[in-house]
């Protein structure tokens, strides 16, 4: 059993997202009545799509790293955990202890039990993306050697994925015209949950008034306000840092000039990836949708997808951009932080994906928010990385020379991580799992306040509820609790 679960792990890792997902919602869409090349043509724009991708985010990672170090070396800090970023820490993952390669069946079984019992809506389809929950558990399992114990884990945060990306899934559907679709992402989800209370402080102050989303940035600025001259400005300022101590230096300029032309690029080229990859999701999508609605009327369903289908939004590019120098200057700055920026700084749209809907694509809003996330992040990853240092050599990793690692955005820094991982064994499962029914209850008693929390509009919420929470759900678990919910959406009304 061992050995065959073995194999089928090296398939997953060897195909990679942009050829496995493909694979799957191909044969999905088959067991949903899809016609045979309306599915293939549809699931192979999906391959190109995530192709594309991550061509454009292996450019950003390639441009941003070396000016991250440039910028560190000029001030004389010494940061001995050096970002390897989320590549590393997914084949480190899969390695420790045959976690990955139990976790995949382990959490397929979860996720169908619990659909079926109608505790979540969610069918996580992203086989590849359960490498976050066997990173959380192979971190564990450094700490405390338990491999029972560390797989529980593991899947405490595969249930809170599926229940954060059934809270955030209404505002993904209308901000991001994705019907159907929920993001039960690793390292999304605990990031946008995290961000929720944040944005409601931020909000309450003069930053709450500004408005800052792309529509209104360009409207202010005009043709200066289009994304690419964005992504060329701060690709200029970033580069200029970088090399303040040689801009006297023609190659200093060279890659000054070839960081902005590459920002630029990124916040250009991006959607359009994006866009090829919705191009061949949507009609899937529906069709998903519609045959599930037409069979059983009570019942809602969602495919959950990888984050990275929201980030050619301009929001989430600009966010991105922004909090690089910023995520540079905390690292030197902030006492007792260890981490050394890199690969992961080309991460931070899946840090920024769940966090639109949320601030209304409002660029300051989440750029501060972010800021004040990267604080705990910072200390996090930092406490993490001997723990994913020792994780790496009991997975084989070639640490390539380097004292201590980590991966700083996905999942080392993560909220996540911080709780299940850090906390006291028996405590961080406790917490994760208060955390987990605390939403899930809270989704039944007060959906419509729920779902317009996690940004999804009063008339949007108002038909989630209607689609949700007012029929006999189609599963053992009731869909609402409390007070009736009626057809309107209105909230508290007595059962009297």
């Amino acid at each position: 059993m061992s050995s065959l679960l073995n194999s089928i792990n090296s398939v997953i890792q060897s195909l990679g997202v942009s050829v496995l997902l493909p694979i799957i919602i191909f044969l999905i869409a088959l067991a949903f009545r899809v016609d045979v090349l309306k599915a293939a043509r549809s699931s192979i724009l999906i391959g190109i799509g995530f192709i594309g991708i991550n061509l454009v985010i292996g450019l950003f990672s390639e441009n941003i790293s070396p000016l991250a170090q440039q910028m560190v070396e000029v001030t004389g800090v010494t940061l001995p955990a050096v970002d390897v970023g989320w590549p590393a820490a997914a084949a480190i993952a899969f390695g420790i202890a045959e976690l990955g390669v139990w976790m995949i069946p382990l959490f397929v079984v979860m996720n169908l039990v619990l659909f079926a019992i109608g505790f979540t809506y969610t069918l996580n389809v992203d086989i590849w993306n359960y490498w976050h929950f066997a990173f959380i558990g192979g971190l564990v399992y450094m700490s405390t050697n338990n491999w029972l114990y560390s797989v529980a884990v593991g899947l405490t945060l595969g249930l809170f994925v599926l229940v954060a990306a059934d809270w955030t899934q209404p505002a993904v559907e209308e901000t991001f015209d994705t019907p159907g679709i929920s993001i039960p992402h690793g390292t999304s989800a605990p990031y946008a949950v995290a961000a929720i209370p944040i944005h409601w402080a931020v909000d309450k102050t003069p930053l709450g008034n500004i408005e800052a989303d792309p529509d209104a940035i360009q409207d202010r600025f005009g043709i200066l306000g289009e994304p690419i001259f964005v992504g060329l400005a701060i690709g200029l300022v970033i580069g200029i840092a970088a090399y303040s101590n040689a801009l006297f230096v023609a190659e200093s300029w060279y890659a000054i000039l070839t960081a902005g032309i590459s920002f630029a690029a990124v916040m250009h080229i991006l959607p359009m990836m994006v866009g090829i990859l919705m191009e061949g999701l949507t009609p899937l999508s529906e069709s998903i949708r519609n045959y599930m609605t037409s069979r059983f009327e009570d019942r809602d369903m969602a495919i959950g997808l990888d984050s990275a289908i929201l980030i050619g939004h301009e929001s989430v590019i600009a966010s991105s951009l922004l909090i690089v120098p910023i995520a540079i200057v905390m690292s030197i700055i902030l006492p007792g932080n260890d981490v050394l920026w890199g690969i992961d700084l080309a991460t931070f749209p899946f840090f920024f994906a769940l966090m639109v809907p949320i601030m209304n694509g409002n660029i300051v809003k989440m750029v501060v928010t972010g800021t004040i996330l990267l604080v705990p992040l910072h200390y996090i990853s930092s406490a993490v990385a001997p723990l994913l240092t020792q994780a790496a050599g009991s997975a084989g990793f070639d640490l390539g020379g380097r004292g201590l690692i980590t991966s700083p955005v996905a999942d080392a820094g993560s909220p996540a991580t911080g709780i299940l991982a850090l906390i006291p064994a028996p405590v961080a499962l406790a917490v994760g799992l208060v955390v987990v029914l605390g939403i899930w209850v809270a989704l039944r008693m007060w959906p419509q306040r729920m779902y317009m929390v996690a940004g999804a509009s009063e008339e949007k919420a108002r038909e989630t509820v209607e689609r949700r929470h007012t029929g006999k759900g189609g599963g053992l678990l009731p869909n609402k609790l409390g007070s009736t919910v009626d057809a309107s959406g209105a909230e508290g009304r007595s059962d009297d």
